[in-house]
């Protein structure tokens, strides 16, 4: 997961201050890569934003980050990923390192999910 290999040499610094301060164990940190990967998808890619796929996505990023985050933390890194992920794809596009690297993470645990 080439993605959160490189959390830690500044791929995360390009979430926002206030999405980065409330993060503050590596499960919030799991949980915002996996839904900086999907709003990816969606962005790039169209990937679909319906309850069913939501269901299957939020079970398998609950169970990868041991059931620890509460409703409230898990909507709160959402919203502010989001905002995140869209101001890169609309500043540097859904060609650019950083987004290429969130849709690999995308490709290989989350979109098989789905079909």
């Amino acid at each position: 997961m080439r993605f959160f290999a490189m959390a830690g040499v500044g791929v995360v610094s390009m979430v926002s201050a206030a999405t980065a301060a409330p993060m503050t164990n590596d499960m919030d940190l799991v949980y915002g890569q996996y839904q900086m990967a999907i709003r990816a998808a969606q962005l790039c890619r169209g990937a679909p934003d319906t309850d069913a796929v939501w269901r299957k996505w939020s079970g398998y990023i609950d169970a990868k980050t041991n059931h620890e985050l509460g409703a409230g933390e898990r909507l709160s890194i959402i919203e502010g990923v989001k905002g995140d992920v869209t101001y890169m794809v609309r500043r540097q596009g859904c060609d650019s390192e950083a987004v290429k690297d969130l849709l690999s993470l995308y490709d290989a645990e989350l979109a098989g999910l789905i079909r």
